[in-house]
């Protein structure tokens, strides 16, 4: 048996850079805020915490005076700039270069569009902080979908401009933009796709199928509230139905998924890109640990 961790799987460029800002910022010994999750992993966000990174909501953020405060990667609405400066807080901005660009473009095109009436959607979700960002860029205005059915929001008589958050799965964006397109085709109205993803995040989707397919046991792991995770999990799946979603070795119980390990060859392990590689590395230590394989 053979224990393999995927190459290509672990933290983006985005999140390393925010999670080495953290680090060296710790490493001077000042208390530092993070203004929610620093990534979508429990294990991680542990780690960063036992470091000093004090994880904050947003409403605590507001509260705050004379602090020094973490923005993750994901970025923020202009809003939490303004609040920054009104309450003298210092901000560290890790926003990821991929998500900067996209805020920019989103908030140039409704500024010179909003007032001929156009409709700027997003899909994304509603909640998440990459897609809170994007909306707060053009005053809140946005229509955020996430499926097909969200498609009634949108008034094919006025024109759109269609974006994405960078880790949404680009087959359903080809899905809603195409019903988007017909939609459209009806009115005449002008519509612009924008493929607005990080390709480090999407190029992923080939790549975790091709290892999914040349293992015989895979177990995937990333933090229960990874969009990126639940999107390549479920990717992995559909190659190799021997995928088992964990969030670490806790989750791991060799009993219970009814295999016989006997006549396995390969394990694989991979994860999300807000997976940091240290626990990849400790789950494939637990595994051969367990076997018998070092």
């Amino acid at each position: 048996m053979k224990v393999i961790i995927d190459p290509d799987s672990g933290f983006c460029f985005g999140v390393i850079k925010a999670v080495e800002t953290a680090e060296q910022t710790l490493k001077g010994g000042e208390q530092l805020y993070g203004l929610g999750e620093m990534v979508h992993n429990e294990a991680e966000l542990e780690r960063l915490e036992n470091l000093g990174l004090k994880t904050i909501s947003i409403e605590q953020f507001s509260e705050l005076k004379g602090a020094t405060v973490l923005l993750r990667a994901h970025g923020e609405p202009p809003s939490t700039y303004q609040k920054a400066l009104e309450n003298s807080i210092r901000l560290i901005d890790a926003t990821c270069p991929i998500v900067k660009r996209l805020q920019e473009e989103i908030k140039k095109v409704w500024q010179k569009e909003k007032d001929q009436g156009v409709q700027l959607i997003i899909f994304g979700k509603a909640s998440h902080a990459e897609a809170i960002g994007l909306n707060g860029q053009i005053d809140k205005k946005g229509i955020i979908i996430e499926n097909l059915d969200d498609l009634r929001l949108v008034d094919p008589q006025r024109p759109a401009h269609l974006f994405s958050q960078t880790t949404m799965d680009a087959v359903k964006f080809e899905k809603i933009a195409l019903k988007l397109q017909e939609m459209y085709s009806e009115t005449g109205q002008d519509l612009i796709i924008h493929k607005s993803f990080c390709r480090q995040v999407s190029n992923r989707t080939k790549s975790i199928q091709e290892f999914a397919a040349s293992v015989d046991v895979l177990f995937f792991a990333a933090g229960r509230n990874s969009s990126n995770g639940k999107v390549l999990f479920q990717t992995a799946k559909n190659i190799n139905k021997r995928t088992f979603f964990i969030s670490g070795i806790q989750d791991i119980d060799f009993q219970k998924v009814g295999i016989d390990w006997g006549k396995i060859e390969t394990i694989g392990i991979s994860g999300a890109t807000s997976t940091p590689p240290w626990l990849m590395h400790e789950i494939a230590q637990f595994i051969e640990n367990t076997f018998g394989l070092t």
